[in-house]
């Protein structure tokens, strides 16, 4: 059970970077900055930590929810980012469009509160 504690609070943590960075994101009209690079490098390494979980859950007995929405919601992200990438004319200038800065920074409460809820269950 250590590993999903460790794995809950770390999830807490990606999903609070991922409120403060869609917050950022809004407050600077979807330009991006050194921090949202950070956090998007973090979220995108962040996915075999799940795809190894969702093997573990099954294993310690903890709910797949946390993993695999994760999972869905980095997929998601990145279908999203090819679509819109062809509408971007200058490849210099990387402006997010404000939903889904928004949409990010829903995600990250969505996953702080699951996986608070799951760790809380393990104490």
């Amino acid at each position: 059970m250590r590993i999903a504690g460790f794995y809950f609070i770390c999830s807490i943590t990606i999903g609070i970077l991922q409120i403060i960075d869609g917050i950022l994101l809004v407050l600077n009209k979807g330009s991006f900055n050194t921090f949202n690079l950070t956090v998007a490098s973090i979220e995108f390494l962040w996915v075999p930590v799940c795809i190894a979980m969702i093997f573990l859950c099954k294993r310690i007995k903890v709910s797949l929810l946390s993993p695999v929405s994760y999972i869905i919601y980095n997929a998601l992200g990145w279908g999203i980012g090819v679509f819109l990438a062809p509408q971007n004319q200058d490849a210099s200038i990387t402006v997010i469009p404000i939903w889904a800065a928004v949409i990010g920074a829903g995600f990250g409460v969505y996953y702080v509160i699951i996986n608070d809820r799951f760790f809380r269950k393990l104490l």
